[in-house]
């Protein structure tokens, strides 16, 4: 697959995802990574000695140290010359990794529970709060009456409190 690319090219290309995670932790930014991994290829691709080159994995890993060494002492610069919180200048805009996996297991827990509904309690619930629908809506799409809806909403809450889950959403 990489064989029609130059030699560093298909370095790259086979080491990027391991790159890109050297940069996440050399920046403690994703977005910033993913740049700094777009400007390491843009330096090797055209790099005129590919074929020299014994360790292309440590010559890409020293070009993308490189540019990660030189955002980072540009960022150093930019703080002592504007007197600008240096912290504030390093927030990422994407959560921190724990934080997506507190995320995920917090949506596991709601997909069992949702699960463990009774099948007309789970569509009312999903009616009116993922679609928006009103119990007038929701009584006449399940043909049942207002009251009803109202009774398995109601119904569907109590058990919602009676679980763990309302203490983790």
């Amino acid at each position: 697959m990489t064989s029609n690319y130059p030699p560093l090219t298909a370095a790259f290309l086979r080491h990027q995802t391991e790159l890109r995670q050297f940069l996440v932790r050399w920046v403690n930014c994703s977005d910033t990574a993913n740049d700094l991994l777009h400007d390491t290829f843009l330096h090797i691709a055209d790099y005129p000695a590919q074929r020299q080159i014994a360790n292309s994995r440590a010559f890409l890993y020293r070009v993308a140290g490189n540019l990660a060494l030189d955002y980072l002492r540009g960022q150093a610069r930019r703080q002592t010359r504007d007197g600008e919180n240096l912290d504030d200048e390093w927030l990422c805009p994407s959560p921190p990794p724990e934080r997506c996996v507190q995320g995920w297991q917090q949506w596991q827990a709601v997909e069992i529970w949702l699960r463990g509904l009774p099948l007309a309690n789970r569509q009312t619930l999903c009616l009116h709060r993922l679609h928006g629908k009103t119990h007038r809506q929701i009584a006449a799409e399940l043909r049942v009456s207002e009251r009803h809806v109202e009774y398995l909403l109601s119904r569907t809450g109590q058990w919602l409190v009676e679980t763990e889950l309302s203490d983790g959403c």
